[in-house]
């Protein structure tokens, strides 16, 4: 119960935010692409405790060490 609470805060702080950074834009010709971004942002934001629940996290991490790692030796080839 408390992960949905946290979520919810977590989604109410990242709207005022959001609100903040648009209103701040000097004009309306990037904020296609601000909200567009921000909408990004929500999405990973959203699917963090999806990611917790099913370990993903250290998965991915892992995932990109390797590809790391496999790009270095391909360098020193």
């Amino acid at each position: 119960m408390q992960e949905v609470l946290d979520m919810v805060r977590y989604v109410a702080v990242f709207y005022l935010m959001e609100q903040m950074v648009l209103n701040l834009l000097p004009g309306k010709t990037y904020e296609r692409y601000v909200r567009f971004y921000l909408g990004l942002l929500l999405v990973l934001l959203l699917l963090r405790p999806v990611f917790r629940v099913l370990d993903l996290s250290k998965q991915i991490d892992t995932d990109r060490l390797m590809y790391d790692l496999w790009q270095e030796v391909e360098e020193l080839r």
